[in-house]
């Protein structure tokens, strides 16, 4: 009778290892006595705020913002005149130094020349061709700066599921340091047991095999610990391998507001999709320009120095200064500002759809962030109700037990149902907290480190 009883308690205990494959008990934040040497507590906004100071992903995003600022600067230069100074030494033929595109007095067609000039250049009038440039590239800059944003909520996104998933696989490591001193535990009592001749080699056997899978299932767990600090600091963006201590953040329960209403908010605050509204806007100006390429253009250009004019008919006064108003009328091109304006007009066109396509995927992602988060705070009201009755089920047992009324399987069963309840309640916890992060970059909330 005995025999058997062990047989299914040791069955009991090979339930209880299948067990942390699926759920895991609370995570906890190392103790003072038992951090290895250099440990830093990290909690999770501290390591949002570690990955937005200093994310490689971010300075490169930043770059490309100075970058696009610059186009900004150099497109308006166009407003402003041109200055500039130029010299030569030259004999020889007229007009064979045209080459080296000195303006002013050292243009002069001379055949014996020493001159220099400071030449003046103004953009007169270009039927739009400037403004259309500078709010092309404003627009492409403010394009930029949404992408740099949607770059640092991906990154936040990230921290947050590597984070949580350390937590969990904590979570495992602890159980499975439980789980093999529980089958030590029995291997010792079971060897007790044969040596009085109460056992059978049999279930010696079988306790031993036991402890074997607990502790390869217990480097298992260490060996994912271990890779998901990796992890994490890569997606913290961290150089070397610091040891971190993880707190586990307070847990807190949404409202959800409708999910239509969710949607919109991701539609109008997502930073991708501000930046492709603003991608579309350069666009937009892009045709402008491209179809003013087509029009005229007024230029003045002025220039004060000084030249060798011995010899000619220049008169003194003339000598010293040159003004003057150009006039430039593209006529024939063999279709390269129309072939400029019908690109410009295709960029525009693709952005279009693109914005079209974005908002629906938005709708997409938003809608299953939405209902994952809905079912997993179901799953987990679910749970703790298991976890109640699960407890309760565990003290009757103990206390039928102590009036014989029960067998130690039964009081096992009751404790192996208990654990399973109390660590499918704290996996529910951190599938909870990945699904909110999932919606919370879904709807373009602005990460808070």
């Amino acid at each position: 009778m005995w025999c058997h009883i062990l047989v299914l308690v040791v069955s009991v205990l090979l339930a209880v290892n299948a067990l942390h494959g699926q759920a895991l008990p609370p995570a906890q934040s190392s103790s003072p006595s038992s951090k290895p040497p250099g440990t830093k507590p990290l909690s999770l906004d501290d390591a949002i705020g570690i990955a937005l100071r200093g994310h490689p992903a971010l300075r490169e995003a930043e770059d490309a913002v100075a970058a696009a600022e610059a186009e900004v600067k150099e497109a308006r230069a166009n407003y402003f005149p041109q200055l500039s100074f130029s010299g030569i030494g030259k004999v020889g033929l007229s007009g064979a130094t045209s080459a080296l595109g000195l303006p002013g007095f050292p243009a002069s067609p001379f055949w014996r020349n020493a001159a220099y000039s400071a030449n003046w250049y103004q953009n007169i009038f270009d039927f739009g061709r400037t403004k259309h440039l500078v709010a092309s590239q404003r627009a492409f800059a403010e394009s930029t700066r949404f992408k740099s944003k949607e770059e640092k909520e991906r990154v936040v996104l990230a921290v947050k599921r590597v984070y949580f998933s350390v937590l969990e696989a904590q979570g495992l490591q602890s159980l499975a340091e439980q789980t093999v001193e529980e089958r030590k535990l029995t291997l010792r009592r079971v060897r007790a047991s044969f040596e009085q001749g109460l056992q059978s080699q049999m279930e010696v056997s079988l306790a031993e095999a036991s402890v074997a899978e607990a502790e390869g299932s217990l480097a298992e767990a260490r060996a994912a610990v271990g890779k998901g600090f990796a992890a994490l600091r890569l997606a913290m963006g961290v150089d070397g391998a610091p040891k971190y201590d993880l707190q586990v953040p307070k847990m807190e329960l949404l409202t959800l507001a409708p999910l239509e209403d969710l949607v919109q908010e991701g539609v109008r605050n997502r930073p991708d999709a501000q930046a492709l509204e603003w991608k579309v806007r350069a666009f937009s100006e892009g045709a402008g320009l491209a179809h003013a390429e087509r029009l005229p253009k007024i230029n003045g250009f002025g220039a004060g120095g000084q030249g060798r004019f011995n010899g000619t008919t220049v008169k003194e006064e003339q000598r010293h200064g040159v003004g003057a108003m150009g006039l430039f009328i593209p006529i024939f091109t063999g279709g390269r500002l129309e072939a400029a304006q019908q690109e410009a007009k295709a960029q525009l066109d693709a952005a279009l759809a693109t914005r079209v396509q974005l908002n629906q995927r938005i709708r997409q992602e938003v809608s299953e962030a939405y209902y994952e988060l809905g079912g997993f705070l179901d799953r987990m009201n679910a749970a703790d109700e298991q976890r109640k009755a699960a407890d309760e089920a565990s003290r009757l047992a103990q206390a039928r037990y102590q009036t014989q009324l029960a067998s130690l399987l039964d009081v096992l069963t009751a404790e192996v149902a208990k654990t399973a309840a109390e660590t499918a309640f704290a996996r529910t916890q951190f599938d909870y907290q990945r699904a909110r992060a999932e919606l919370e970059f879904a709807i373009g909330q602005a990460p808070q480190p």
